[in-house]
């Protein structure tokens, strides 16, 4: 989450699209930016943790499965030799 406070692309998005949703006559402009950027934080955070609650079983999985780390090491090592025999045939 420290990456996007130091990100400064995170912080142009809010200051260029943010206004649009955002009633500039309003009362309450500061507490509606609040509410929006409370809502970014909550969405966000929600959908980092499902991804990590998700990668979180088929890691699991995947270790109690010896074909399985047998395929992706194969996999892996198939990548690298066709990284290889390109890197050799390039100019």
């Amino acid at each position: 989450m420290l990456t996007n406070v130091l990100n400064p692309k995170v912080a142009l998005f809010f200051l260029a699209f943010m206004p649009q949703f955002i009633d500039a006559d309003g009362q309450q402009t500061f507490f509606a930016f609040i509410a929006l950027g409370l809502c970014f934080i909550v969405t966000g955070t929600t959908c980092c943790l499902i991804v990590v609650r998700c990668a979180s079983v088929v890691s699991a999985r995947m270790r109690r499965n010896a074909r399985v780390s047998d395929v992706l090491n194969r996999a892996a090592g198939a990548v690298f030799i066709g990284l290889g025999l390109r890197l050799a045939t390039t100019k």
